[in-house]
């Protein structure tokens, strides 16, 4: 199945591999979603995209996705270790499902590893509150 990956990262082996076990092939990656996201959703259907892999978006948007394309979220668990010595030592034991993501000077550094693979389906339900 063709699919767009919407994200900046580039993915880990351990997440290449799952894709491909699930025949799942990245024939195009998307950054950022433009502010005319219809419009890209309709050129993605044109080009025979079936569905979109992605690791977090807002639910807005993955409602928006949704609607279109079968929706395939990245699961990473996701801890914090306190220095990038520690990150790297932790990534070495798995690096085909293991990252890092620096924080700032003096934050904790984000450690994340790939757990599996899940096809979400996400409807928002919108009541105005404010202004009645």
């Amino acid at each position: 199945m063709k699919v767009a990956y919407v994200g900046r990262h580039n993915l880990l082996p351990a997440q290449v591999q799952a894709l491909k076990e699930l025949e799942l092939e990245i024939v195009k990656q998307i950054e950022n979603l433009p502010d005319q996201l219809n419009t890209l959703l309709n050129e993605l259907v044109q080009q025979g995209i079936e569905a979109i892999v992605t690791i977090a978006l807002p639910p807005h948007l993955l409602a928006s996705l949704s609607n279109k394309f079968k929706v395939y979220i990245l699961e990473m668990k996701s801890a914090t270790v306190s220095s990038i010595d520690e990150a790297e030592k932790w990534v070495a034991e798995n690096p085909a499902a293991r990252t890092y993501l620096p924080g700032r000077p003096g934050e904790p550094v984000r450690v994340l590893e790939f757990q599996a693979i899940n096809e979400v389906k996400v409807i928002v339900q919108s009541k105005r509150v404010w202004p009645k």
